[in-house]
This record gives C-alpha cells, sequence and structure tokens, in this order.
C-alpha cells in the first residue's frame, strides 16, 4: 500500500515485518529544501499604462497553490520595460501576491517605496534616456505564504507622467533597429 500525504508532500509504504507494522516514509530524510512544484507565465504581447499607483502587468500573473503551509514559494520576475517620460520623471515596478508586499524600500519621507525605479535624463543627463531602448528588470523573492490555498503573484508597475510600457521601447517604429521583448514570472515552491 502507498500513501501521499499533501499536506508534507511526502509520499508513504506500509511496512509490515510480521511483529509490527507502520505507514514508512517512501524517501529517507527531509524534503525541506526540495522543489516540490515550479510553475511559468512568459508574456509576449505589449502594455501600458498611465497609472500613478502600481497596477498588475495584465497576463504577467501566476497562480500556485501549496501542499504544505510550511512550503516556501520563491518569486522570479524578469521584464522589459520602457517609458515616454519627460525629462526627470520617473517609473517603478514592484512584486504582488503572498507577503510579496514586504518586499520595497523602507520608508523615507516622500520617495516611492518599489523593488526598483529608473528616471529620465535631467539634469547632466546622468539619468536614463529611452528612445528605441527596453530596461531589463529583475526581482527576486522568497515568500512564506503560510497556506495551501491558492496564491497568486503578479508584476506591478507605475509611472509618475506619460506612458509606461512593457515588452516594447517607447517610440517602437517599425524597424529591424527597433525590438519586441518578453517578459516572465515563475513560482517554485520549495519544502519547508
Amino acid at each position: 500500500q502507498m500513501w501521499f500525504d499533501s499536506s508534507t508532500g511526502k509520499m508513504y509504504v506500509f511496512y509490515d515485518d510480521g511483529t509490527s507494522s507502520q505507514w514508512v516514509s517512501a524517501i529517507g530524510g527531509s524534503l525541506a529544501g526540495s522543489v516540490l512544484q515550479v510553475v511559468s507565465t512568459t508574456k509576449t504581447d505589449t502594455f501600458s499604462t498611465t497609472s500613478a499607483s502600481f497596477t498588475d502587468v495584465t497576463g504577467l500573473t501566476a497562480s500556485i497553490t501549496p501542499v504544505s503551509t510550511s512550503s516556501k514559494i520563491m518569486v522570479f520576475l524578469d521584464m522589459r520595460l520602457s517609458s515616454t517620460i519627460a525629462s526627470g520623471e520617473g517609473i517603478s515596478y514592484q512584486l504582488s501576491g503572498g507577503n510579496a508586499g514586504t518586499y520595497i524600500g523602507d520608508t523615507a519621507s516622500s520617495r516611492t517605496r518599489a523593488v526598483g525605479a529608473f528616471r529620465t535624463a535631467g539634469a547632466g543627463g546622468a539619468d536614463f534616456s529611452w528612445g528605441a531602448s527596453m530596461l531589463s528588470v529583475t526581482a527576486n523573492y522568497l515568500d512564506s505564504p503560510n497556506t495551501t490555498s491558492t496564491t497568486t503573484y503578479s508584476g506591478q508597475v507605475k509611472t509618475t507622467a506619460g506612458t509606461l510600457y512593457v515588452n516594447r521601447s517607447s517610440t517602437d517604429s517599425d524597424a529591424s533597429n527597433y525590438a519586441r521583448g518578453a517578459s516572465t514570472i515563475t513560482l517554485m515552491e520549495i519544502a519547508g
């Protein structure tokens, strides 16, 4: 006889030596640190927003149902961003879902709390200049959702002005020296 315990992710066999009998783990040792499942979503179309508040990137979302409340969820976000924002304006990005809302910078007066941000070229040209470019941005976060309910994670973006784009440059001219990109979000359940 075999039995799978969905709360721990372990497989058991029923062992009987003639004197005693019991359920015994089919895998010796602990499963802690093992990858139990992987879920991934790839976004190849474009997205745009003018929102000054963090908003989900449509199609850049993944859901996972942990087998145990002790599991960790490793979240990998990889996005391509561009913007039409004017000099001195900026864009920011972060993760949502589970406890990912805590994976942002500390409160500091009027500054935006985010995983990362970029600003267009201002005085001295020290900041980023967009044109035909797309920025590759990432966020990697180990979550402890403490649930066996389905949990959904998303990439989020915001802009202080203009239009923010995902998977395309701001100019997006129909020429071979302009590109369309792809973004992805991947979830891995790690046994606790």
